[in-house]
């Protein structure tokens, strides 16, 4: 009896993912939810006190599993400037293929916009803090404001992917060249600057050796 619950459970969050990425939030309704998963709205409401809370699990795990992804693409990626650039890659690319429809729904529904941003931000805020410490500990990034510097990358994405340039591949690829070279040289002082760092704090502590000698 367990086993089969659990089954019209997941038909129904693979149901209702579809519909609500092929319609958006606003043009679905539960009595629509119920007739393609083949399931009674008794038995979404079992699970379920609403339509919005439905909703929320699945961004939930979609959240959660792009998450995951994106962990597994940061350990493949030694310097911190790397593995910014490839959470960019794939932060991108999943906007690229985001629903325009889904998206105006969330930002109208004002308690599904902010419950969805607070599951993005306890997910990912802890990743770019990760990042950034580390970075800062090897001496990859300059010394940073650890809060405010992974808030603010973690929430540019969000800007760039409303942008009409992304329509345009070559307008695309050159705003994010600058981007990136913004990232890199302006906000983090990237790997040729923290080279060079290193190398004059290499020299700084040879003359003190000498001196003190």
């Amino acid at each position: 009896m367990a086993r089969q619950s659990e089954k019209k459970l997941k038909r129904l969050l693979e149901k209702s993912e579809e519909l609500f990425w092929n319609y958006g939030y606003n043009a679905v309704s539960v009595d629509q939810i119920a007739a393609e998963a083949g399931i009674s709205k008794m038995t979404i409401y079992k699970h379920f006190h609403s339509k919005e809370d439905l909703f929320i699990e699945i961004m939930k795990n979609s959240i959660d599993y792009h998450m995951d992804k994106i962990k597994e693409i940061i350990k493949e990626k030694y310097h911190t400037i790397e593995k910014i650039e490839q959470i960019y890659n794939y932060s991108i690319g999943l906007a690229k293929e985001y629903p325009n429809i889904l998206l105006r729904d969330i930002i109208e529904k004002k308690s599904i916009l902010e419950k969805v941003t607070a599951m993005k931000l306890e997910k990912a805020l802890p990743i770019w803090q990760y990042i950034l410490e580390d970075g800062m500990s090897k001496k990859e990034i300059r010394e940073l404001d650890l809060v405010f510097v992974s808030e603010l990358l973690m929430n540019l994405p969000s800007a760039i992917k409303n942008l009409d340039f992304l329509r345009d591949k070559s307008k695309m690829m050159k705003f994010y060249e600058n981007f990136m070279d913004f990232i890199k040289y302006g906000l983090l002082g990237g790997m040729e600057n923290q080279q060079c760092v290193a190398r004059e704090e290499g020299v700084d502590d040879a003359e003190k050796h000498t001196d003190e000698s």
